[in-house]
């Protein structure tokens, strides 16, 4: 059974699996796929007062389904189109004890786990609701301690977050120095928004993007720690 994910500097690879279920492809810690991403994560972690945490293990997410490669594929074009892609953050739901170990690699069925329904498929912008700075879209930041307040484990190990690492389609991506939460899609002629931090002029403390689209953000990868 083959499985495509994106590595770091994403592209497609392709990976040879007897279990057709498996979401999840663990990273050896001596990959330098791992180094890359471990390191994006620890120079993020920006917040004073919170503790460097500790990463247990990272995970390529892996999709076969044909919802997730039918994203996959979209994703890529949009890509191409567009342009200006960034590894970025986001955090999210969690139940279930996806990734606690190395062979932790199937999602849950939880319809309320917001972390293995985007593994399994795509962000979905109709869970993309209640009052945002900029407005219903798919929110993600280069921060990981930003990430990191949103990332909530519920009813699994305490000692265990997960955060997803995403390749985000930016394309022509418009600052903003102020909120404008009725914003319903990027301004014309541009793909995203940017908001500016306090030192940009802006209203935020730490950096986020917002994307409006579906196929503009792809997971490909999981970060486990504590």
């Amino acid at each position: 059974m083959l499985h495509a994910a994106l590595d770091a500097s994403g592209r497609v690879y392709l990976h040879s699996c007897y279990d057709a279920s498996v979401n999840l492809i663990h990273v050896r810690s001596d990959d330098p796929e791992y180094r890359i991403i471990a390191q994006k994560f620890l120079n993020g972690w920006l917040h004073p007062d919170k503790p460097t945490p500790t990463i247990k293990r990272i995970f390529y997410v892996a999709y076969s389904t044909e919802e997730g490669l039918e994203h996959l594929g979209r994703f890529s074009d949009y890509c191409n189109r567009v342009g200006n892609v960034e590894m970025l953050f986001h955090g999210t739901r969690c139940e279930c004890r996806i990734g606690e170990t190395a062979t932790s690699v199937t999602v849950c069925a939880s319809e309320t786990c917001n972390l293995c329904k985007i593994i399994k498929g795509s962000y979905r912008m109709e869970r993309a609701k209640g009052q945002r700075m900029f407005g219903p879209g798919i929110y993600s930041t280069e921060v990981s301690s930003k990430a990191d307040i949103y990332a909530d484990n519920v009813g699994a190990s305490q000692n265990k977050h997960v955060m997803i690492v995403n390749h985000v389609a930016l394309g022509r991506s418009k600052m903003m120095y102020e909120a404008s939460h009725d914003m319903q899609h990027a301004p014309p002629m541009y793909n995203s928004v940017t908001a500016a931090t306090y030192p940009q002029g802006g209203k935020v403390n730490y950096h986020e993007a917002v994307v409006y689209r579906e196929d503009a953000i792809c997971a490909n990868a999981i970060v486990v720690y504590s």
